[in-house]
């Protein structure tokens, strides 16, 4: 039996799922705009982030051209823009064989040098600190902590150094192919944390075309993610496998020269002459050596911590950054055991960049979300967060020790530190005389912030002082938000560092760095060399500083930065070591660039004429201080060009 309900009855029900469903509708909409705004907000607060953490770092740290990895690079694109330069010199056989589209690229852009790398130079820096900021505001959890870490590590000098256990760079001054695939890579690690495999494996596989070698690192990333996802992802991991490999393995049969069967029975002897320091660890200094290892344990030990307070933990963030622990183990492992010319060339603990960037990150991260949901007193939650935050300001990690107390006072369930301050500061003498000292030492470290402790020395005194200030009243904000505490001293001491580390005011508008004196004058050399002599003229150079083909056109013969060529053409290492030694470099143990510099200065006269005229060279670069019989055709304040008489 069918029953009909009766028309009101209908009517009524209708109209109250129709304005049910407008009501729902209305509230969905209103969360997608909210959603919407909130978006838009994350974005510019990522945007605005990221150009001020660029900004900062390419106005204190500025660009520097000619220096450094140019003086081989430089001669690299004047070949490749007129290949008949250099004749009968063996680096244009390295020069053929360099693994990367990088510097053609740069060749091909009719512009001056200088004006495409800088543009490169802005490019890269932006990436960089675009990717830096999508990680940290994804993972901290207060908009202005995570502008205090990002800051911080564009203001970092230990960043903007030669890293201390495989030399190479994380942020630098010099653009090159490598700065370039630095912040690329970046992004791979930004892309496998959002588990965005394809994306990731797509650009990381694009990357190897600018530099094999830090593409190398991040395989080691992609494998330790790979056994993490596999469970969730394996069709997705696959596929992203095979892209990769479709796109990567082109450079193979593209890259002339990569792969050696043979290799002369000296290089790796020639290669530990040359630079030991991206082969083994014995060749770095003790500080170096506890800096590196310090900052990977601080980092294990804040992952301890933050699973002591499950909702802090970021188990991804810790499988990134353990991930390069194994190619640094084991570049550190071969280069003073088993170090093979294949494995030297591979350079493993150059995948420190990696490393200890990630390293510093989590110490960062872990601090700042420690500030916002303190599971200990305002002060010890102060004092960890604010030496975590600030901890890559500091020249070789010095305020590193100062995070390892923090952790130490955290985990300390007695929360002794707590009770100290609170028995110290009710004290009004005691309390007056450590203010007093704590504020005379920070005036004094600002008046000399140009010291290399200075920064180390004010950021430490400024955590003890907030630390100890935190109790002055209880019911200050200061006790309740230790956030906000670590902003305010964020922010002061990046203001002291930005103003005493940006040497001139047109350096806010224009970073580029000029040439030393020393520099300009070695320039001069090489611009009255290119206007002076025949193009295939060749010339027995000083063994530092190098760089003599850059500016000049010219062929050097004696230059100790042509060891670079045999990572890329082995057969050179022969010719490498008979010039070398033949200038007086000390071949069995590196003495430094000083050293060298001195011992070509001591070189008597018929040396360097017995050394040109065995090897046809048509002049001799000598520094001016060193006293010869001959006459110069050329000289300024540094440097006396000789020719050489047959």
């Amino acid at each position: 039996m069918i029953v009909f309900a009766p028309h009101g009855c209908v009517s009524r029900s209708a109209g109250r799922n129709a304005t049910s469903l407008r009501k729902d509708i209305s509230l969905m909409w209103e969360m997608n705009k909210v959603s919407a705004e909130h978006d838009k907000k994350r974005v510019r607060h990522v945007l605005l982030l990221a150009f001020a953490g660029a900004y900062l770092n390419i106005v204190v740290y500025g660009f520097s051209y000619g220096t450094s990895n140019h003086e081989f690079e430089l001669p690299l694109i004047n070949w490749l823009r007129n290949p008949t330069l250099y004749p009968q010199d063996p680096i244009r056989e390295a020069f053929a064989r360099f693994p990367t589209i990088f510097w053609p690229i740069v060749a091909r852009l009719r512009m001056s040098p200088e004006r495409v790398l800088f543009s490169f130079f802005l490019l890269t820096k932006i990436l960089l600190f675009l990717a830096l900021a999508r990680m940290v505001e994804a993972r901290v959890r207060d908009s202005r902590l995570a502008a205090c870490v990002v800051l911080s590590v564009a203001l970092s000098p230990f960043l903007n150094d030669q890293t201390p256990l495989g030399a190479s760079t994380v942020l630098d001054s010099v653009q090159t192919h490598t700065t370039l695939a630095v912040a690329l890579l970046l992004w791979v690690g930004y892309l496998l944390l959002e588990e965005r495999w394809i994306s990731a494996a797509a650009l990381c596989a694009l990357t190897v075309y600018v530099d094999a070698l830090y593409f190398a690192f991040m395989l080691f990333a992609f494998a330790a993610f790979a056994v993490f996802d596999w469970r969730r992802h394996r069709a997705t991991i696959l596929l992203a496998g095979l892209i990769g490999a479709m796109i990567s393995l082109p450079w193979l049969f593209l890259s002339r020269g990569v792969t050696y069967s043979q290799f002369p029975n000296g290089y790796v002897e020639a290669l530990l002459a040359f630079y030991p320091f991206h082969l083994n660890l014995r060749s770095h200094e003790a500080y170096e050596l506890v800096s590196g290892a310090g900052l990977v344990v601080a980092a294990a030990l804040m992952a301890v911590l933050a699973r002591k307070v499950s909702r802090h933990r970021d188990i991804r963030f810790e499988v990134l950054t353990a991930s390069f622990l194994v190619p640094v183990f084991l570049g550190a492992v071969f280069g003073e055991f088993h170090l093979t010319p294949m494995l030297a060339r591979l350079q493993f603990l150059r995948a420190d960049s990696f490393l200890l960037l990630y390293s510093i990150l989590l110490v960062q991260i872990y601090g700042a979300n420690f500030l916002q949901s303190p599971a200990r007193g305002s002060a010890t939650t102060f004092f960890l967060g604010g030496a975590a935050i600030l901890l890559p300001l500091s020249d070789s990690a010095g305020l590193l020790w100062l995070v390892f107390i923090g952790i130490a006072l955290w985990a300390d369930p007695g929360e002794r530190f707590e009770r100290l301050v609170r028995l110290v500061v009710p004290l009004l003498v005691i309390r007056t005389i450590v203010l007093g000292v704590l504020l005379a030492g920070i005036v004094a470290a600002c008046l000399n912030l140009h010291a290399e402790w200075s920064s180390t020395l004010v950021i430490t005194l400024a955590i003890l002082m907030v630390s100890f200030l935190a109790f002055y009243n209880r019911n200050a904000a200061l006790v309740t938000r230790p956030d906000r505490a670590a902003a305010v001293v964020s922010s002061v001491v990046f203001l002291l560092l930005t103003v005493s580390r940006v040497p001139l005011i047109p350096r806010l508008w224009n970073p580029v760095i000029p040439p030393t004196a020393l520099e300009s004058n070695w320039r001069a050399v090489q611009d009255w060399a290119k206007a002076n002599t025949p193009q295939d003229a060749m010339f027995l150079v000083p063994t530092y500083p190098g760089g003599f083909r850059a500016f000049s056109d010219r062929s050097s013969w004696g230059e100790w930065k042509d060891g670079q060529a045999m990572y890329l053409y082995p057969p050179f290492e022969e010719e490498y070591r008979n010039r070398m030694i033949a200038v007086g470099y000390s071949w069995g143990k590196w003495n430094g660039t000083e050293a060298i510099t001195e011992a070509y200065k001591q070189l008597p006269w018929n040396r360097l004429l017995a050394i040109a005229r065995q090897n046809h060279l048509g002049y001799i670069v000598q520094f001016r201080e060193a006293a010869y019989p001959a006459n110069p055709v050329f000289g300024n304040q540094d440097y006396s060009v000789y020719k050489v008489v047959y």
